[in-house]
This record gives structure tokens, C-alpha cells and sequence, in this order.
């Protein structure tokens, strides 16, 4: 299992309560942490590092159109659980905390039921330790730390023609 900075837990922390959710419940191949914007954050042993890149984003891009679809279609309080079958599997998409999203990808003829149980149960439990803050630009800085003699950009007020 690997975890990145953004994350406020560390490998130990999280590792055994993936593990133990693959486990549990029959059909799960992969479980996955990631944040809002698509960053895997942990993941479960049997997936190697760029599959979590490569799931993370899917499920993070997945999420997003559920966003989108609750906003234009729904009552836009925000997504769901996300559901997509594919040939030879599921991804099952939840909610894990704030920033932070639960995937995993299960067998084809996985108990969808029970899979999206345990993992309702398993954010209900640790949600709280399944945050990811959000990334800050690196571009932007605040003004108590801008180097001396740089102006923040111009403002409205400022006319175009006039020089600092």
C-alpha cells in the first residue's frame, strides 16, 4: 500500500482497514483513496502504482461527471455513489470524507449490495481520517510572503496606461 504527502494519515493507518475490506468482502480486487482532484492518496497491495494513478483518475473523472449530472439533472446536493460496469468488472465510487473519494474495482459477479454496504460502513466508520485538503497553487502566494518589491497584479481601479 503507498500513500502520498497529501494525505493527513500514514501506510500504517490506512493500510489494514483496505486490506481488511478486500478481504471481507467476496468479489473486491482492488480498493482505492483518492482525492477530489484524482490523486491516489492509498491504495491496497495486488495494485501496482500506475494502476492507482490510472484508477484514481477514472474514478476521480467519474465523480466529477456525477457532479455535473446531480447540478444539471438532479437536485445538485453533490455526487453520489457512481456505479460503471465494465467487461469483467465493477467500479464502485463513494464519498470517503472531505476531498477524498472510496473505489473499487470488484468482479463482475460481485454482490453490488454488499460491496457498496461494506464500503458505506468503512467511510462511516474512518471517514473522518479519509480527508484530502485541497492543493494550493504554487503560483499563487500570499502577500505576507511575496519577495520585497513585488506588486500583487493590477487592479481594477488602476487605469491600463498607468506604470508602478
Amino acid at each position: 500500500m503507498s500513500t502520498t504527502n497529501a494525505a493527513r494519515t500514514t501506510d500504517r493507518d490506512l493500510d489494514w482497514l483496505l486490506e481488511n475490506l478486500r478481504k471481507k468482502t467476496p468479489g473486491i480486487r482492488h480498493v482505492l483513496v483518492l482525492t477530489r482532484d484524482g490523486l491516489k492518496l492509498c491504495f491496497t497491495t495486488g495494485l501496482e502504482r500506475d494502476g492507482a494513478d490510472q484508477l484514481a483518475a477514472l474514478a476521480a473523472g467519474i465523480q466529477s461527471l456525477s457532479l455535473s449530472a446531480s447540478a444539471e439533472f438532479g437536485d445538485g446536493i453533490g455526487a453520489g455513489q457512481a456505479m460503471v460496469e465494465f467487461a469483467g468488472g465493477l467500479l464502485l465510487i463513494v464519498p470517503a470524507g472531505a476531498g477524498a473519494h472510496l473505489a473499487v474495482v470488484a468482479e463482475e459477479d460481485g454482490d453490488v449490495g454488499l460491496i457498496a454496504h461494506n464500503m458505506n460502513e468503512m467511510v462511516e466508520q474512518i471517514g473522518a481520517y479519509l480527508t484530502a485538503a485541497p492543493r494550493r497553487s504554487e503560483s499563487v502566494r500570499p502577500e505576507s510572503v511575496r519577495p520585497e518589491g513585488v506588486r500583487p497584479e493590477s487592479t481594477r481601479s488602476e487605469s491600463i496606461g498607468e506604470r508602478p
